[in-house]
This record gives C-alpha cells, structure tokens and sequence, in this order.
C-alpha cells in the first residue's frame, strides 16, 4: 500500500512518505548521544544516562539521593568540558561539597529563583542560550509557587529538544505532568551503620531504591538499588575495620559514592 502510493507521487515527494514501522527503525536507528551522570543505578534505569533532546524528571523525598545524583550530573558534564545551569528553587547547593564531589564551578551557572515561575521562566532562557545541561531543581515541600502548568512543561520539553540539550527536573513529586519522557522516583534511604550494637557507631551511608516509573518506548517497571556511602566511611573500609563494606569506584555527589548493588528486600516509605 505505501509502495503504490509512494510510486503515484512525484519524485522530489516520494522520501517524504513512509509507514509506521519504516519510521519505527528509523528512530531506533538513529543515535542519541547520552550523559553518564556516574550514578551506575540512574544510568542503567535510563539506558545509559541523561539523553540529549529530552526531557526527564527525577523524583523524591529528602535523604533518598535525588540531589546526589543531580550534583553528579552537574559533575560529570562540568569535568567533560562543558556547561551546565542549576535552577536551585530549593536552594539546595553548597559550593563546597560541590566542588569536593568533582563540580567545576568555573563551568556552572547557578540561579536562585525565589518562585516556580521564575524557575520555569530560567529554565527556557537557559536552554535558548545553549547549555547542554540545565536542571530545575524544585526543593522540598511546599514547592514555592505550587506545582506549575502543564503547557509550560510541555514547553520546556519542546526547548530541549529543539536545541538538542537535556533538561532534568528534580522534584519531590511529579510536577512536569505528562511532558517529561522518563520519570525516576528515588524512596528515602535506609541509614547503614558500622555495627548493631550499642553508639558509638559510624554512618557508612544509605539504601535507596531507584524505580523507573515511566521511559517512553519501553515496557514495564525496572528498580535499581543506590548505595550511597560517606567519605568517613570509605576511610573506615581502608583501615581494614569494615571488610564487608566495599566503597565505590565511581565519583559521586554531596560527599557521597554511588554504586550499584542488589535491591534490598523492602524500603521504607
């Protein structure tokens, strides 16, 4: 049927015309360069890491490692070579541990807005300037200004495709409403101690499971566990005090090493 109908049109109209399924491969073959951000959990979940041109939303409460992972973005586009905007609505950055988790802050533009619709409003203007990066980090809440307008989402989503960027939203709840094409939601971690017994005792880091929500083109759910493990705790482990423990190889976030590791039995909520 498409053959017949191609055959019928002039020439110059002919490779306009395909069907479903020629389309279908050839969005599949097309190569979509992506950002690791170095959280082995996030990335794999993602098929690779944060894809340019797209859209995506991180989500979840405080202490599950949502912004970890976002200064892990930061860093590992920053140490590339590149630029990178926060939109901090949160107000969540500190430019020491930054620095100390690999962010070259020379590369990073930070702005602090005090409400959502200057959020949004930053947001566009960035990615019309061209960063590869921009992250619209929502805080905790309450969210300054609610949770936003489907259309400017979905404008924003637009943006970042036109100038082929990647645009994350961390928020503590779904906020971009259909726009985004994947969503991640991080359950608050589960405290790992050095012992069972009575204190003193040493925080070596925290649980927290990852769970793809929604990646538009795959099917089903996927969960990954997210080790994060604090620098005290990597020195415990290299004084042969914790053998179980084994810290990251990876550079990550706040202070904090991320790795991957079989999902525990239950999060808490």
């Amino acid at each position: 049927m498409v053959e017949a109908l191609r055959s019928a049109l002039p020439q110059h109209l002919q490779n306009h015309l395909a069907s479903a399924r020629e389309l279908a491969h050839r969005h599949a073959a097309t190569p979509v360069s992506a950002l690791a951000t170095t959280v082995d959990a996030f990335d794999d979940l993602l098929a690779g890491g944060l894809h340019r041109g797209q859209m995506l939303e991180l989500i979840g409460e405080r202490s599950s490692g949502r912004f970890s992972t976002v200064v892990a973005a930061i860093a590992a586009t920053t140490t590339a070579g590149e630029a990178a905007a926060l939109v901090d609505l949160g107000d969540g950055l500190d430019p020491r541990i930054a620095a100390a988790a690999g962010v070259d802050l020379e590369r990073l533009l930070w702005v602090r807005p005090q409400h959502l619709k200057e959020a949004l409003i930053s947001a566009e203007m960035l990615l019309a300037g061209g960063f590869p990066l921009v992250i619209v980090d929502l805080g905790s809440p309450p969210v300054p200004g609610g949770r936003g307008v489907e259309a400017t989402w979905l404008r924003l989503a637009r943006a970042a495709q036109s100038h082929d960027a990647i645009l994350l939203v961390s928020s503590p709840y779904r906020a971009s409403g259909t726009a985004a094409l994947g969503v991640v939601k991080a359950t608050r971690g589960r405290p790992r101690w050095s012992s069972n017994g009575l204190a003193p005792r040493l925080l070596l880091g925290l649980s927290s499971r990852l769970d793809l929500e929604k990646l538009r083109g795959h099917q089903g759910t996927r969960s990954e566990t997210l080790q994060l493990t604090t620098p005290e705790a990597v020195a415990f482990v290299g004084e042969g005090l914790a053998p179980s423990l084994r810290p990251a190889q990876r550079p990550a976030a706040s202070r904090l090493h991320s790795s991957t590791a079989p999902s525990p039995p239950s999060c808490p909520a």
